[in-house]
């Protein structure tokens, strides 16, 4: 049950007096001047993310946020790629993720690379996971 709404912009928090910026920045000047097949696949991705329900994208610079009451993904264009890190419970060994950090209750962030449709089809279900996982 949500703790605490910002009475500036209105955003629902877990915890009572969350530190936090208002807004959710400017999308079309993140996505302004990055290359088109990226900004498809990012276009992609963000779709494959609101299909699980309701989410707030912040953008900012060259990075987008992905949050219900707290954030369950992280994305920053890469002059190559869309990297993708997803918060979640648990370590998953799968090839896509090149990088793992645990803390110390147990949450895991994984980061991914993506570059094409065969990444993002790889990545959905555990996009979906990080999104069940930041709804509880």
């Amino acid at each position: 049950m949500p703790a605490w709404t910002c009475p500036d912009c209105g955003r629902i928090f877990n915890r009572a007096n969350t530190k936090h910026s208002c807004g959710t920045g400017d999308r079309a000047a993140m996505l302004a001047g990055k290359a088109p097949w990226l900004v498809a696949l990012y276009e992609e991705l963000e779709r494959a993310a609101r299909a699980d329900g309701d989410i707030e994208v912040v953008a900012k610079d060259r990075y987008a946020l992905f949050r219900t009451t707290r954030i369950f993904a992280d994305v920053v264009f890469m002059k190559d790629a869309l990297r993708l890190a997803l918060q979640l419970d648990r370590v998953i060994d799968d090839p896509i993720f090149f990088k793992t950090v645990q803390d110390e209750r147990g949450r895991v962030q994984q980061v991914a690379k993506l570059r094409d449709a065969s990444d993002l089809e790889t990545i959905g279900p555990y996009l979906r996971e990080a999104y069940r996982f930041a709804c509880k």
